[in-house]
């Protein structure tokens, strides 16, 4: 009974520190935003160093960034076997990437600065508030993504 308990303890917290982890990727994908803040303020650096298991994925292999998007997509949120938390947050942090992507279309086409560090607080933000909801074991709810994440699993 005791073995059981202490599994089962384990098993919430490797769903847990794996559920902070998926969101690094949203966060590496807003860097590109940020450049201007990370040039005034040089303490935001250390985002960079969280995004770095991320980068060294997506550089070593290549295209790199498709099939690490593929491998979340299909071993992780379409996989039944993965626990529901794990599943969800993985879903959650693809759609924020998935969001991201296209804005940095849009940016392409009109570059606004102040637009650019704007959606790396939002981004930031999430990051934060899905971290610190995950280290809680609870299912980080954000609008709009939350309800899509909800109709693929």
């Amino acid at each position: 009974m005791l073995i059981l308990s202490f599994t089962n303890i384990l098993d919430q917290i490797f769903q847990r520190l794996s559920s902070v982890f998926l969101y690094t990727l949203p966060l590496k994908a807003s860097i590109p935003f940020g450049y201007y803040l990370f040039y005034k303020y040089s303490f935001l650096k250390i985002l960079s160093f969280l995004t770095l298991p991320i980068i060294l994925i997506e550089e070593s292999l290549p295209f790199g960034s498709f099939l690490l998007f593929i491998i979340l997509f299909a071993g992780l949120v379409r996989n039944p076997r993965v626990p529901h938390f794990i599943r969800y947050n993985a879903c959650q942090a693809l759609l924020v990437d998935i969001a991201l992507i296209i804005i940095s279309y849009l940016f392409k086409i009109l570059p606004i600065v102040e637009l650019g560090s704007i959606i790396f607080i939002f981004t930031l933000c999430i990051f934060i508030y899905s971290i610190s909801q995950c280290i809680f074991g609870v299912e980080p709810e954000i609008p709009f993504i939350s309800k899509s994440v909800r109709m693929q699993i």
